[in-house]
């Protein structure tokens, strides 16, 4: 399905919008699961289409509405790490990671983007050479908070339906404040 964006009136299709909900009382409210009830708008998923909401008269937008949105985009694929370690389709740590790249066994390579940059390296060269993506944009924190340890630096995603879930809420994300790779919208 596709819908207009509010700010620049162009035509996507659902995927790359994010849906608001209006309030009774006229406020926005991010939508992400596209679930709300009611009268609602459909902006381009981009920081700065969001950010012109700010100028509206139509409603209440909350000022920080462009970077409650990133930090729901960000916590929504975490999310998908948190889940996909439950599941048992995660492996953590440098030895069992590298095991999984020679095995065949990956199908995303996880890496802490401030974790040492040796080790980092050694196992993105294997995952090029496999062609199994990287996704190297969250601190160790960060990752260690998505999967229940602490200080996660390196982990491997073993099930591809799990890789390209948790690559569809990274990559929306990512495109949402303009750091998507080249080719991506």
């Amino acid at each position: 399905m596709e819908w207009a964006c509010h700010v620049t009136g162009k035509t996507h299709p659902a995927a790359e919008l994010l849906r608001f909900g209006i309030s009774p009382a006229g406020e926005l409210t991010p939508d992400l699961a596209q679930k709300l009830p009611g009268e609602a708008i459909w902006v381009t998923a981009r920081q700065s289409c969001v950010a012109a909401l700010q100028d509206s008269a139509e409603w209440r937008v909350p000022p920080d509405l462009a970077e409650q949105v990133g930090g729901l985009l960000a916590g929504r694929a975490r999310n998908m790490l948190g889940l996909a370690r439950g599941a048992g389709k995660i492996v953590l740590g440098f030895a069992k990671v590298d095991a999984a790249l020679s095995g065949g066994r990956a199908t995303m390579l996880v890496s802490a983007c401030d974790g040492a940059h040796d080790g980092r390296a050694k196992l993105a060269l294997k995952a090029q050479a496999v062609g199994v993506p990287i996704l190297e944009f969250f601190s160790a924190d960060e990752l260690g908070l998505a999967m229940g340890r602490q200080d996660v630096i390196h982990s491997a995603v073993t099930e591809a339906q799990w890789a390209a879930k948790i690559d569809e809420a990274a990559s929306r994300w990512q495109v949402y404040i303009g750091t998507a790779p080249d080719g991506q919208k």
